[in-house]
């Protein structure tokens, strides 16, 4: 399997090429680290003089370039390196086919103790594996040593380093269920966070479009397990989209709701409003209407002539007719007095 080198945010994908320089010397040679420069690049010392070595068949995440920003994993790769080969450590370089690239740099193995420090790096889940033709003397070291940190799950396979994709890919995942939790008791809650996990996936979907396949981008998935990280964050896509389009609609049918509830209450106000109206023209109508004059009241049922409906003298007497006045009961032929 050979590699080409990618650039680095685990997640951006873009392959550059890198020429190398001809030099058919293979040799090995005791130096002395003077600093290290970032994850996979140090100077050390040769004879007094500062040389820069790019480290053979391994490539990790920029730091320094100076038209990228710092990328995912390059501190942690820096600062590997720089613990594991402090100033004034004495390595041995390997050097390969070809010694230099056109950037003046030695390209070796560096060795610690016998160990290769190219691998170890990878072996941490740091670096992958790049190969600069036609040297790849390095290459099956670096190759396995990162399937090594792939299965015990360091470095850019950790689930809990979130910048690395599949870290990604769970804190959308996780944006997901959060929204679908909220559509159950708050619908704008909902859709808030399902909009937030909406535009992480497609964020994340057009970082996995650009990204090559088997490339420290692509943190070393193969064509297959990147296609499946696709499928994956497309489907959390569109779980969130349906949870977002269910809380717009119940959003849009609470405000229904509230308007209709708003006009119903203006028309109980409006309707109460003309009855008090009505009643208080009705009272005012009453109080300005002429009081009929009160009715005498009906003599004692035991005193004589009581409800006498004949012929009446009006000359005063205990009786009073309907239009209150007073008479006395008389014999219609005689005209005397019934009553004593």
């Amino acid at each position: 399997m050979k590699w080409l080198l990618g650039t680095a945010v685990l997640g951006l994908g873009v392959t550059v090429a890198v020429g190398v320089t001809a030099n058919s010397a293979i040799d090995e040679e005791v130096v002395t680290v003077h600093r290290v420069v970032d994850g996979d690049t140090l100077d050390v010392l040769r004879d007094g003089e500062t040389v820069r070595v790019r480290l053979l068949n391994v490539d990790t995440p920029e730091t320094k370039h100076p038209g990228k920003a710092v990328e995912c994993l390059g501190p942690e790769a820096t600062a590997f390196l720089a613990d594991r080969l402090p100033a004034g450590t004495e390595v041995e370089l390997e050097y390969d086919q070809e010694r230099t690239d056109r950037y003046g740099r030695d390209l070796a193995g560096v060795f610690l103790d016998d160990s290769l420090v190219n691998a170890e790096i990878a072996r941490a889940g740091l670096g992958v594996p790049v190969y600069f033709a036609p040297n790849d003397l390095f290459l099956d070291d670096v190759e396995a040593a990162l399937e090594e940190a792939q299965a015990a799950g360091r470095g850019m396979y950790d689930p809990e380093q979130e910048c690395t994709f599949a870290a990604r890919a769970q804190q959308v995942e996780d944006q997901v269920v959060q929204a679908e939790d909220a559509a159950q008791a708050d619908p704008a809650a909902a859709e808030e966070t399902a909009t937030e996990a909406v535009e992480a996936a497609e964020g994340l979907l057009v970082l996995l479009a650009d990204v090559e396949p088997d490339t420290l981008a692509a943190a070393g998935l193969t064509t297959g397990e990147l296609d499946r990280l696709r499928q994956d964050v497309r489907g959390m896509r569109t779980r969130a989209q349906a949870v977002h389009a269910a809380a717009v609609e119940a959003r849009e049918e609470a405000e229904r709701e509230k308007e209709r509830a708003a006009e119903e209450k203006r028309k109980a106000e409006e309707k109460a409003e003309r009855e008090r109206e009505e009643k208080a023209a009705q009272e005012a109508a009453e109080r300005e209407a002429p009081q009929p004059a009160p009715q005498p009241p009906p003599p004692p049922a035991n005193q004589p002539g009581a409800g006498y409906t004949g012929c009446r003298a009006y000359v005063g007497g205990p009786y009073v007719d309907d239009q209150g006045r007073h008479y006395t009961p008389i014999d219609c032929e005689t005209k005397q007095s019934l009553v004593p």
